[in-house]
């Protein structure tokens, strides 16, 4: 039986995960967005921006708040995975 709904974030088949749902897939490597590795590559991130990312303490301020939008914004650039059970 197909699974009409995310299990996780609850979205509709062919609709988009909420961002960073443990379900949805990178649109770079097709592997689990959460934990890919796709953000350092993509956005060339220096090491100061490497370590905080590694560190994620708190994505409401910079500068990790920048690197977020950055990646967001290419995560829409390159077009986000919709829910597919």
């Amino acid at each position: 039986m197909t699974e009409a709904l995310c299990p996780d974030c609850g979205c509709e088949v062919g609709e988009l995960h909420e961002l960073y749902c443990l379900k949805e897939r990178c649109p770079f490597c097709e592997g689990q967005l959460a934990s890919c590795g796709c953000m350092k590559s993509v956005l060339q991130l220096s090491q100061e921006e490497q370590e905080v990312v590694d560190a994620y303490e708190d994505d409401s301020e910079d500068p990790l708040k920048s690197i977020v939008q950055r990646w967001e914004k290419a995560l829409q650039q390159k077009g986000r995975i919709p829910y597919l059970p």
